[in-house]
């Protein structure tokens, strides 16, 4: 009878594990998804510390970051031993309670990502409140061309000055985002019209070292968000672009955008004169206005859309009403408009009775009710205010007869909300199929079956009604 061999004692021979191809090991150490992790693994054999140095992602740092000490010098041990020709994917992450990082130490770092990243670069470091004492007045860093870099991510410090290399292409480079950090208004024309010829993403949350002009000029953009402060003069050539947000002011704008078919403008004034849209697609998919001011002008820019979303801010007093009414006297043709309320001290109904007045060809209306949780500024609208006025109750001259389904978020059940779907019910809305609510808990009862059919009551009974309860993030039905 033949007899099964001894086992192999532990430590006998070559273990299985590092028996296996490198992609299979790579993957193993990937699983870790920090850096420092996979290095401690090359204590088991030399083979893990190859593996280790050549992975094809490098994460520094995961959960598991070095004392904030010690984490400037982990970072420069990492690159160091990493023996790789390129690396896929690089990211640098401090967390919130690090020191505060000078650009001299960041140098190198981006020095490394400049010869070995073939694909994604993330670096990030928290906000600093206190700045070292030894710290330059001005502290520099140069952005050296990454001509292997496919997305780049940068969030740095606004005291740093982010200087680019002027010779060379980020061949590559399809993704670009550069948060928190202060720059040459010339330096970042050439850097996006001439030295990423490839750009489709475009993302700049910075600050001009003075008020100057910008330009960006690409065939191949197609989304841009820019928070740009104290620039003077913006001018866009983007034939392909699709995607467009403007934050903060800017002084005089030249748009020509031939395929904008998104517009966000967040809170800052509008002047068709000082802003032009000379080239811009017609007509856009989405005009998206937020912020506290109403831009009237912007409004009536843009005669028709396809979706409208408007954050709605009434300020106090007659004058703010009135200022509402007078701002809002013309909404573009849409076919969806969604509108967010910002705590009012004016009343929902009349409110809402004004914008339905101005709609034209509205299919589906959206309305966020303000955050019930916010606190209240003591105002009472006096007597005398517009808002209070029986006509601004009153459902005459509401035709809406395109409306197809109207969405609630943040229902709570109150009088108020109560009167809103029963004015618009009573509107002349023959089309209305669908009204969905969704449901807040919270400051409001706990929604019952009653509190449902008080709400279909109110209703024309061929409107289906649904009911939504928000659960761990997630919208599920009541009924």
């Amino acid at each position: 009878m033949d007899t099964l061999p001894p086992p192999q004692i532990m430590g006998e021979g070559e273990d299985r594990i590092s028996g296996l191809p490198d992609e299979l090991l790579h993957g193993i150490l990937l699983r870790l998804r920090s850096a420092r992790a996979a290095a401690r693994t090359s204590v088991l054999s030399r083979r893990w510390h190859h593996a280790a140095s050549r992975l094809p992602t490098l994460l520094l740092f995961g959960p598991d970051a070095p004392p904030p000490a010690s984490i400037l010098d982990s970072v420069d041990a990492a690159l160091a031993a990493y023996r790789a020709p390129s690396v896929k994917h690089l990211a640098i992450t401090f967390p919130s309670k690090s020191p505060a990082v000078l650009p001299h130490r960041v140098a190198p770092w981006l020095r490394f990502a400049s010869e070995r990243v073939a694909g994604t670069l993330f670096l990030s470091f928290p906000y600093q409140v206190a700045w070292p004492s030894a710290a330059p007045e001005e502290p520099e860093v140069e952005l050296p061309v990454c001509g292997g870099a496919t997305e780049i991510n940068l969030t740095l410090e606004y005291r740093w000055r982010l200087r680019v290399q002027l010779a060379g292409l980020f061949t590559a480079l399809t993704t670009l985002r550069i948060h928190s950090v202060t720059m040459e208004g010339s330096e970042l024309t050439a850097l996006v019209s001439t030295q990423c010829p490839n750009l489709r993403e475009l993302s700049l949350y910075v600050k001009l070292v003075a008020a100057s002009d910008v330009s960006i000029c690409s065939d191949s953009l197609y989304s841009l968000v820019l928070r740009v402060r104290i620039i003077q003069r913006l001018e866009l050539m983007t034939p392909g672009l699709h995607l467009l947000t403007l934050s903060h002011s800017v002084q005089k704008a030249h748009i020509s955008a031939p395929k904008l078919a998104r517009l966000v403008w967040k809170g800052h004034a509008y002047d068709p004169c000082r802003h032009q849209f000379a080239d811009v697609g017609h007509p856009l998919q989405c005009l998206d206005i937020r912020g506290e001011s109403i831009v009237a002008p912007l409004m009536q820019r843009f005669d028709k859309v396809v979706k409208l979303i408007l954050d709605i801010f009434v300020p106090q007093g007659v004058v703010g009403y009135a200022s509402f009414l007078d701002k809002t006297n013309k909404l573009p043709k849409c076919e969806s408009l969604m509108v967010t309320l910002t705590y009012t001290d004016h009343g929902l109904v009349p409110i809402m009775l004004h914008l339905l007045r101005m709609c034209y060809g509205t299919r589906k209306l959206s309305v966020l009710l303000h955050d019930p949780f916010a606190p209240s500024s003591g105002y009472s609208c006096v007597s005398s205010c517009p808002c209070r006025m029986a006509e601004s109750h009153k459902i005459n001259y509401i035709a809406i007869d395109s409306l197809e389904e109207l969405e609630i978020y943040y229902f709570t059940g109150s009088d108020e909300e109560m009167e809103f779907v029963h004015k618009l019910s009573s509107c002349n809305s023959a089309t209305l199929k669908n009204l969905v609510i969704y449901y807040t808990l919270f400051p409001g009862p706990p929604l019952t079956k009653k509190v449902c059919e008080m709400v279909r009551n109110r209703c024309d009974p061929k409107v289906k009604v649904e009911f939504y309860l928000n659960s761990h993030g997630k919208w599920l039905c009541f009924d």
